[in-house]
């Protein structure tokens, strides 16, 4: 099974309950990062770690802070559907 399968089977609950449009930008945004982390090697979530977050967020430098921040909740709760502790790593662009 790849890690982009395994993100849509994770998420495929998650979208079909409250607010569809948020919802289903979330799901499009956490496939989106799955894609990342195949392309770097990972092959399922237990794979995936800080260095795939890290290399996620320099791709993708020249997002506004707004998106940044909604495509970080995306990933926290990947995170918490996977079953992972802890939160991804944050961008600079939100570090204090």
């Amino acid at each position: 099974m790849s890690l982009v399968y395994e993100v849509e089977r994770l998420t495929r609950s998650f979208a079909c309950k409250g607010g569809k449009t948020n919802r289903r930008l979330q799901r499009k945004r956490m496939i989106e990062f799955a894609k990342h982390a195949q392309t770097l090697g990972a092959k399922s979530m237990h794979q995936v770690g800080k260095r795939h977050v890290i290399s996620y967020w320099r791709e993708h430098r020249s997002m506004a802070k707004s998106t940044v921040y909604n495509h970080w909740l995306a990933l926290c709760i990947l995170w918490e559907l996977a079953g992972k502790h802890g939160q991804p790593a944050l961008p600079r662009q939100m570090e204090l």
